[in-house]
């Protein structure tokens, strides 16, 4: 593995950023308040997620990729996730720990794994309870990409022709004829619109095993591992969200719903990668490619 170089700075709106780059790639995570990766792209190269994003009513930072959980182990608690970061090095990566929630006995751990002389990186997701009981509970992993790229949710093939195999969840808010939509027979593709103020959401319960945004010729891929066993998925049997609103889209990656026991983790893994000089015209060869 070749070296990695750390640095602290200030990045836009986010104040205290790590900065973390190998040959091709730079990673930037946030880490004043809450555990968010603000930036992933090449070096001097595009961002592929919407990094400067607050919510106008409660002015929180809404960019990047971060992770919750479902369901809230007190519905009935308001708490706010600042919670002070620390982080460290490991072999080829830095862990990224977020201190004890005060009012859940939660806490978050991300690891970033990078791979030699590649863009691809690994992204663990972590969950440790301190609760003296056990919960159930699921990780929730929330990427908001870049404006101005397609979103493509591949399906699978299935062996089977007669046996079905998508199964598509939506929202009550969302209009199955939005614009914004294209259901083919390969995969879902979504966009956002500016001037569609409607918010669109879609979940689906497929053996999806990876995900795609196009945008400006590069194609950012999202990994991720199918969980064997019986398990229970959040919102109907979600293993994957995606969210359209005026400004911004979400790609969100479920776990299964476990039960955690006290001092134990649960773990989501990611893998990122990029790929430069894409043409979207050949979206259909690249998916046949990728799935081999």
């Amino acid at each position: 593995m070749e070296k990695f170089n750390i640095t602290e700075i200030s990045y836009k709106n986010y104040n205290r950023c790590l900065r973390i780059t190998n040959n091709l790639i730079e990673v930037i995570v946030f880490i004043e308040d809450t555990i968010r990766i603000v930036k992933y792209g090449y070096i001097n190269g595009n961002n592929q997620f919407e990094d400067g994003l607050i919510d106008k009513d409660s002015k929180e930072i809404i960019g990047g990729h971060s992770f919750s959980y479902v369901p809230q182990i007190d519905k009935n608690v308001d708490f706010i996730d600042n919670q002070g970061i620390t982080y460290e090095t490991i072999v080829n990566g830095v862990r990224f720990i977020q201190n004890i929630e005060k009012w859940t006995q939660i806490r978050r751990v991300i690891e970033i794994i990078f791979e030699k002389n590649s863009s691809r990186i690994t992204v663990i997701h972590k969950i440790l309870s301190l609760n003296a009981f056990d919960i159930n509970i699921a990780i929730c992993s929330n990427t908001i990409v870049r404006n101005g790229g397609i979103e493509v949710i591949p399906f699978g093939r299935g062996s089977n022709r007669d046996v079905p195999n998508k199964s598509l969840i939506f929202w009550p808010y969302s209009n199955l004829k939005d614009s914004r939509v294209y259901l083919g027979d390969k995969y879902v593709a979504m966009k956002v619109n500016e001037n569609i103020y409607d918010r669109f959401r879609m979940g689906i319960n497929t053996d999806l095993k990876y995900l795609l945004y196009y945008n400006n010729n590069e194609m950012f891929i999202k990994e991720f591992s199918l969980i064997e066993g019986e398990y229970e998925y959040p919102n109907m049997g979600c293993k994957y969200e995606s969210l359209i609103t005026p400004n911004y889209l979400e790609m969100k990656v479920n776990s299964p719903i476990y039960s955690l026991s006290t001092n134990n983790y649960i773990i989501h893994t990611e893998v990122w990668d990029i790929y430069r000089d894409i043409n979207l015209d050949f979206i259909d060869k690249f998916i046949d490619q990728y799935n081999k």
